[in-house]
C-alpha cells in the first residue's frame, strides 16, 4: 500500500503484533466493532503480519509511519522503550487531528504529548482477555482529548469489554491488578487442576471442573453483588470440607501472595514508568 500522509483510511491503526496488538485487532473484528478493510497493523515482521491478514481481512505494513499517516486513531500496542523512537520516527507528521491510544505500561500521557504536540493523548490499560472481547479497559485522557475522541476510543476497547475511566495517578495499580491479573488466574486455574489430579480426578475432569468454577464464582460475584466474605460463607460451613480447604490456603499465606503480586507489580510499573517521568 502507498503512504498517503494526511488522509485517514482507516479507523483503527495499530503498531505492535504481539499479544496485545494481535488480540486488539482479532476482538474488533470478530466482535464486528469494524470491518477488517478498516484496520490496519504494522509489525516489523511480515511472517507475524501474513496469517492475521489472511485471517481477518484487514491492511498490514512494516512502516509505521504508514499507520500514522492512513489512521484516525493510533494504537501505540508496544513495548515501552519502544514508543519513544517510534513517536521520534514520526515527528514530520501532522498528528492534530488523529487519537494516539497508548497501551505501553508505565509511558504517562505528558512524554507523549511532548513528542506528539497538541495530539490527543489516550492511556489504557486492558489485559488479554480483550481478543475474546472480555477485558476492563482502565483509561486516562490528555489535555488535547475532546468528547469525541473519547467517544471513538470507547467505540473501540468499549467492544473488547468494558471501559472504565481512572485517574492516570491509579495506572500502575490498574496494571498491577487487571493488567497482569489473568496470568494469578491462570496460575490459580493451573494449581487447582493439579489438586483435584493429585486428588484422582483425570487431568481434562479437573480442568474443565476448575475453568467452570471458576467461571461460576466469578459470575456469581458480579450478578449478585455481594460481599466476598459473604460469598464465601455461603459455601463454608462450620467443620465442613470448604472449612478445611480454606484453613490450608491460609496456612500456605494464599491471600498474602496474591496481594504482594498485586503490589509487585504495581512497582514494577512504576519503575518502567520512572524513565519518563521528568518529562
Amino acid at each position: 500500500m502507498s503512504r498517503m500522509s494526511g488522509i485517514n483510511m482507516f479507523e483503527v491503526g495499530v503498531i505492535g503484533a504481539g499479544k496485545i496488538g494481535s488480540g486488539i485487532v482479532k476482538g474488533l473484528v470478530e466482535k464486528n466493532a469494524f470491518k477488517g478493510e478498516n484496520i490496519i497493523l504494522s509489525d516489523v515482521s511480515e511472517s507475524i503480519l501474513n496469517p492475521i491478514k489472511s485471517r481477518y481481512g484487514i491492511m498490514t505494513s512494516q512502516d509505521n509511519k504508514e499507520v500514522f499517516s492512513s489512521s484516525k486513531a493510533i494504537v501505540l500496542a508496544v513495548k515501552p522503550n519502544l514508543v519513544a523512537p517510534i513517536l521520534e520516527n514520526v515527528r514530520y507528521i501532522n498528528l492534530k487531528e488523529k487519537l494516539i491510544i497508548s497501551v505501553a505500561a508505565g509511558v504517562p500521557i505528558k512524554f507523549i504529548e511532548s513528542m506528539a504536540r497538541e495530539t490527543p493523548v489516550i492511556r489504557v490499560m486492558p489485559n488479554i482477555s480483550l481478543s475474546i472481547g472480555y477485558s476492563p479497559s482502565c483509561y486516562s485522557v490528555g489535555k488535547h482529548v475532546t468528547r469525541k475522541n473519547e467517544e471513538d476510543f470507547k467505540r473501540i476497547f468499549g467492544s473488547l469489554g468494558s471501559v472504565i475511566k481512572v485517574d492516570e495517578k491509579q495506572m500502575d495499580a490498574v496494571t498491577g491488578l487487571s493488567g497482569s491479573g489473568p496470568a494469578y488466574v491462570f496460575l490459580f486455574l493451573k494449581a487447582l487442576t493439579e489438586g483435584g489430579v493429585e486428588a484422582g480426578l483425570k487431568e481434562d475432569v479437573s480442568k474443565k471442573l476448575a475453568i467452570e468454577t471458576l467461571y461460576g464464582a466469578s459470575l456469581m460475584a458480579k450478578e449478585t453483588e455481594k460481599e466476598f466474605d459473604e460469598l464465601i460463607s455461603m459455601v463454608k460451613t462450620p467443620g465442613g470440607t470448604t472449612e478445611k480447604g480454606l484453613i490450608e490456603l491460609e496456612n500456605h499465606s494464599f491471600d498474602k501472595g496474591v496481594i504482594e503480586a498485586v503490589k509487585k507489580a504495581t512497582e514494577r510499573s512504576k519503575e518502567l514508568g520512572e524513565v519518563y517521568g521528568k518529562c
